[in-house]
């Protein structure tokens, strides 16, 4: 995050102090991603009964955490801890369940810059993993751009897109912009204060100092960039080992862990993206919140579109579809089903042979290390000898067709009376003699609602041709069918007939 004006100095310390979390989630208003200030009051017992480390106990922890920058047994760094476990609760296993949607992403973006991977955790120092936060002055996205920054590193902000918002071009931005810092001091630590702060007060720093270590500059740095470099090292520690102080985190559908993106050029509609997948409106939604209308805009330069990655193949074909281009993935002959699991997601397990680290196994496996962590509900970084992984697999939809599986229609009228015994049931036998479930029935999705409309209250600040884009109809078919002439903030207008 970039340096905040002096003049919001007495009042962000106010509202950090009496009113501001550490972290919120409340989409469409502003929403606090300052630094707040550490709790280092005292010694509480976390929630869940689990007391907070001691110093040695800290310590010995993050001794088995690798870092770009020197984990440091701090009263800062407890501060921030005791935020975590015993403060904002909640607030942190929302924060740890995101981490399995972002944090594939980020490591890939950093690999792909040559970057350490562990930066991920800088993320949750300034958004708490939430796109759409907002700081007091205007900070905004995972990574906390302000827009001049933003800009500088080619994210946009119009009526109908925030690319700071854009978890994909953000962190693409973020990386570049971290690797310029780093380039600058050559040092880890400096490059996040100066992300925090900017370059102009850290030089400053490191002039008045006689010193080009963090920790030496720290009292001549701004207050919330002496405590940005422990809010990292927190945020490192929580994320490892949460399980330690009994967080549970609030683990998204599996369709918000494993995805993929896409860059297209055509304008679509979050509808018609829904419809052309099958999957939830909301779904497309939660994991695209970049785009302001619900709705991509057509671009010469192009828009990332996240899915899941199991709908990938259906919106190949929905693309390819729209006739202006040919859309292809890399890992195109990848989309096939050795299994189809609940029709969703299946699983395979993986037996391994010797101790290793959780990330030596995924990478052996080829799947991300806080996915492997979460699916086996795993308490350490460690996997012993002989122990069972499950690895979860997506269910490709290679095109989707309104279809609902039923099963077989019963005959009411030889249902049993009350009191009497019904016949033991037949097993069918499969092809090698074993028992099988009876055959399912498909059929196409039959319209029970048919008569009735598809309604929208409208916006403050938007349009009419907002609106026919997010639904994917006509402005003109919305004004025919409402019978009015122009739009006024809250009135609900019938969109289409089901």
């Amino acid at each position: 995050m970039q340096l905040r004006n002096p003049v919001f100095c007495w009042l962000t310390l106010f509202l950090t102090l009496f009113a501001a979390p550490l972290f919120s989630q409340n989409e469409g208003v502003l929403q606090d991603a300052d630094l707040p200030e550490p709790d280092t009051t005292g010694t509480l017992v976390a929630k869940g009964g689990l007391p907070m480390p001691t110093d040695a106990e800290l310590k010995e922890r993050l001794s088995y955490l690798s870092s770009c920058v020197e984990l440091k047994t701090h009263p800062v760094v407890k501060g921030y801890i005791r935020t975590y476990v015993q403060l904002k609760t909640d607030k942190s296993r929302t924060m740890l369940g995101k981490r399995l949607t972002y944090f594939p992403l980020f490591e890939q973006k950093l690999k792909e810059y040559g970057l350490p991977t562990d930066l991920k955790y800088l993320s949750v120092v300034e958004s708490a993993l939430n796109p759409k936060a907002v700081s007091r002055v205007g900070a905004t996205g995972l990574w906390q751009f302000m827009p001049a920054t933003g800009a500088e590193y080619g994210l946009r902000t119009t009526s109908v897109v925030e690319d700071r918002s854009d978890p994909v071009k953000s962190t693409d931005a973020a990386a570049r912009h971290l690797k310029d810092l780093f380039n600058m001091y050559n040092d880890w630590a400096l490059a996040l204060a100066a992300y925090n702060s900017g370059a102009g007060r850290v030089n400053a720093a490191i002039k008045r100092a006689h010193s080009r270590d963090f920790w030496s500059i720290q009292r001549y740095l701004p207050k919330e960039t002496r405590n940005y470099v422990p809010a990292f090292i927190a945020a490192t520690y929580i994320c490892n080992y949460y399980t330690s102080h009994g967080l549970i985190p609030y683990d998204p559908d599996f369709d918000e862990q494993l995805t993929s993106y896409i860059k297209v050029f055509e304008g679509m509609s979050f509808r018609d993206i829904a419809d052309a997948t099958g999957i939830d409106y909301q779904v497309v939604k939660t994991l695209n919140p970049g785009f302001r209308r619900d709705y991509v805009p057509p671009t010469a330069s192009g828009h990332f579109v996240i899915l899941p990655e199991r709908v990938m193949p259906a919106f190949l074909r929905y693309l390819n579809s729209l006739g202006s281009r040919t859309y292809t993935l890399e890992n195109n002959n990848d989309f096939v089903n050795p299994d189809l699991g609940d029709g969703r997601y299946w699983h395979s397990l993986v037996n391994v042979q010797q101790p290793e680290h959780i990330e030596t196994v995924a990478q052996k496996v080829g799947c991300n290390a806080d996915h492997l962590k979460a699916w086996n509900k795993l308490a350490t970084n460690y996997v012993n000898s002989g122990q069972n992984l499950k690895i979860m697999h997506p269910v490709y939809v290679q095109k989707h067709s309104p279809l609902r599986i039923e099963a077989p229609a019963q005959n009411t009228s030889s249902r049993p009376k009350k009191n009497e015994t019904q016949p033991a049931a037949v097993p069918v036998k499969n092809s090698s003699g074993q028992s099988a479930a009876p055959p399912l029935i498909i059929k196409p999705q039959d319209s029970p609602r048919k008569g009735e409309f598809q309604y929208h209250t409208v916006q403050r600040n938007e349009s009419l041709g907002d609106i026919a884009r997010q639904y994917a109809t006509s402005a003109e078919s919305i004004l025919k069918l409402n019978g009015v002439d122009n739009l006024k903030v809250g009135m609900r207008l019938k969109i289409r007939e089901y």
